[in-house]
């Protein structure tokens, strides 16, 4: 299959990192009987519940603020406006700071709600990218999110079967642990690599007839 050339990097990958993500997946296919779609998303979702979080915070603060200077200098009944105002400027603060601030936007998801999102997206990208379609069922999807800092591999029906249960979900963390320190590509390319290794320990060899079924190219959201 002729590799369609992406018409931009996908989020936080350089060339040089795509061409390494791409040789590496030909390489790794071209040992063993897998294929491998390498995706990088830059996040799994738009999260606008961090941004309410944020809001409802900042607001509470500010309100507590306005209270507690209404305490030492009445004001909310000769001058309402400038209270109501110190309130709404901390709902708008929150806001901004949750949409701005990637570390408080993931604090204010929670760990399952990450979770929870990046598997729904990895997923759909497992049906978008017909990674269920090879012949013998043997597509692995390594779905990597920039926001999220998390990785999600998912094997087809022929790789669970000589495979053991939880080596995917093991690469999964190590890769995620890459990510966290070397960015996604670094990432991508570490899983590929081990993918291939862990195909070839558990004998899931390249067959004489055949070929290369899915685009070798790192996909970037839903290309």
């Amino acid at each position: 299959m002729t590799d369609p050339i992406p018409p931009e990097l996908p989020p936080g990958i350089t060339a040089e990192e795509a061409a390494t993500i791409r040789a590496a997946v030909a390489e790794a296919e071209g040992h063993t009987g897998g294929e491998i779609v390498a995706l990088v998303l830059a996040s799994a979702d738009d999260y606008q519940v961090a941004y309410w979080k944020g809001a409802a915070l900042s607001g509470f603060g500010a309100a507590a603020v306005a209270a507690a200077i209404d305490q030492i200098r009445p004001l909310w009944i000769s001058r309402p406006f400038w209270m109501l105002l110190l309130v709404a400027c901390g709902l708008l603060a929150g806001a901004l700071s949750a949409r701005v601030v990637p570390p408080l936007r993931r604090w204010l998801c929670g760990t399952a709600l990450l979770d929870r999102r990046l598997q729904q997206r990895a997923r759909e990208a497992f049906l978008v990218h017909s990674v269920f379609t090879t012949r013998d069922r043997t597509g692995i999807l390594i779905a990597v999110s920039a926001f999220e800092r998390r990785v999600v591999v998912l094997a087809d029906e022929g790789i669970h079967s000589v495979v053991p249960a939880g080596t995917w979900e093991a690469l999964a963390r190590e890769t995620a642990a890459t990510v966290r320190e070397s960015g996604p590509g670094a990432g991508l390319i570490s899983a590929v690599r081990k993918a291939g290794g862990i195909l070839r320990h558990h004998g899931l060899i390249r067959r004489a007839d055949d070929h290369n079924e899915l685009p070798d190219t790192v996909r970037g959201e839903f290309q």
